[in-house]
């Protein structure tokens, strides 16, 4: 990728399990140089690492394939891609990646996987946030900048496919690479893959405005994604493809500049430390932004950790129905045996019930009732030391429908094992990112 004045970067997924048309759009419309899809969270990179284990040719995202193969050909005729599809495994997904590209007679197409988050190696150097001791380990993964997808992209490569890497240097890697940035407009590159990394969550997703009507269910169902001009000198704008209905606003993009962020003075990147207190937004047209004012201090000299580790016990999380008259009397007089039942029989006491419905997200803070519901799900969710004790609550919400309020059925049941997400820090040296590269005859 040569060095330009502009650079134009869109935002084509959000997480794992987001639409593949958005990025799909971008990449025909002509209007775009790279594709950042951001799909890598906790949850995720558990489930890959639980996969690698048991193949070691596996562990990157399952719908890989499935996510690529409609923009892939766009990346042989100069549309870059950049994404943490790599999950556990980046090195596979680069060979993976590089088949998918054999299948599409896609040739001289250069991936480079970037390996060197996995840092389970160097669990005991890690400083961790609280104690590690009582658990099994699962992996340990370091949030890796953007130099090292920066260096590939200069090197010549059409696909980057990372592990864990700090979702705003996923998205700016692309355009630092092609302007040049530094200093201020490397904050303003920052900045924008922190406002970029949530895909439809800027663009009108997960929005409702007092007093302003939401988009329509059409609106909806194809939401823009959002598209980021960013110049040489740091000035950015954000907006959607032409035609791609949305609502991109000051609003909108005030609500992501400050998600996840505990402190909007000291944001901490791999790459810098952002300031978005004097971050300011334009709305200049319609579904178009204007972003300045963006600041950053020197990189940390230590690298965030995640680690995932297996802990003893079981989550077990049960439902149980209750619909018609009277339904909401029946399911508290349920949720409060339940209670009884599960203290004196089980000796349970790490436990919740609640009523889906009706206080099950918001608890005592719920709304009254102006109205019952007519139907509605009693929840179970206990931590249990072994599967017999997951088993004996499991029986406890059956035996409610022939021992408890009239009325109680299609009782569903999960477990899952007890795993538990836990911060460190590590200092930048110890982490040695490296490339490695597959390319297509």
């Amino acid at each position: 990728m040569s060095v330009r004045e502009r650079f134009t970067i869109g935002a084509g997924a959000g997480f794992a399990g987001d639409r593949i048309e958005p990025a799909v759009r971008m990449a025909e419309s002509g209007e775009v140089h790279a594709i950042a899809l951001e799909c890598l969270a906790e949850r995720t990179l558990v489930n890959a690492l639980r996969v690698r284990e048991a193949n070691a040719d596996a562990g990157f995202d399952p719908r890989l394939a499935r996510r690529l193969r409609p923009i892939l050909p766009h990346a042989a005729r100069g549309v870059a891609i950049v994404t943490n599809l790599g999950a556990a495994n980046p090195a596979a997904a680069g060979r993976a990646i590089a088949h998918l590209a054999r299948d599409l007679d896609l040739s001289k197409l250069r991936i480079a996987a970037i390996v060197g988050d996995d840092v389970m190696h160097l669990v005991d150097e890690v400083e961790w946030t609280e104690s590690v001791a009582d658990g099994q380990w699962i992996g340990a993964h370091a949030y890796l900048g953007l130099e090292p997808m920066v260096q590939a992209l200069a090197e010549g490569a059409d696909v980057v496919v990372t592990g864990r890497v700090a979702d705003s240097s996923l998205v700016a890697a692309a355009p630092v690479q092609a302007l040049g940035l530094t200093d201020g407009a490397l904050a303003s590159a920052l900045t924008i893959g922190h406002l970029l990394e949530c895909s439809g969550q800027i663009s009108g997703g997960n929005l409702t405005e007092p007093g302003v009507a939401d988009l329509d269910a059409q609106s909806y169902s194809r939401l823009g994604y959002p598209v980021a001009e960013i110049g040489a000198d740091g000035s950015a704008t954000i907006r959607l493809l032409a035609d791609d209905p949305g609502r991109l606003n000051v609003v909108s993009c005030t609500l992501q500049l400050l998600y996840e962020v505990h402190d909007p003075q000291r944001y901490i990147t791999p790459d810098a430390i952002l300031d978005f207190t004097g971050v300011r937004f334009e709305e200049v047209a319609t579904n178009r932004v204007a972003v300045s004012g963006a600041r950053s201090s020197e990189r940390p000299e230590r690298l965030k950790v995640i680690g995932f580790l297996a802990r003893r016990g079981i989550i077990a999380d049960i439902e149980i129905g209750y619909a018609g008259t009277g339904a909401l009397a029946r399911a508290r007089l349920a949720a409060d045996i339940l209670r009884l039942r599960l203290m004196r029989e089980l000796g349970l006491s790490d436990f919740l019930v609640d009523l889906v419905g009706v206080d099950s997200v918001l608890g005592d803070r719920s709304l009254p009732l102006h109205a019952e519901p007519p139907e509605l799900r009693v929840h179970v969710s206990a931590r249990c030391q072994d599967g017999e004790m997951a088993q004996a609550v499991e029986d406890e919400i059956y035996s409610l429908t022939i021992s408890g309020p009239a009325g109680g059925g299609s009782v569903r049941s999960e477990r899952r094992g007890h795993v538990e997400s836990i911060t460190g820090f590590l200092p930048r040296e110890r982490c040695a990112a490296r490339i490695e590269w597959t390319q297509t005859s």
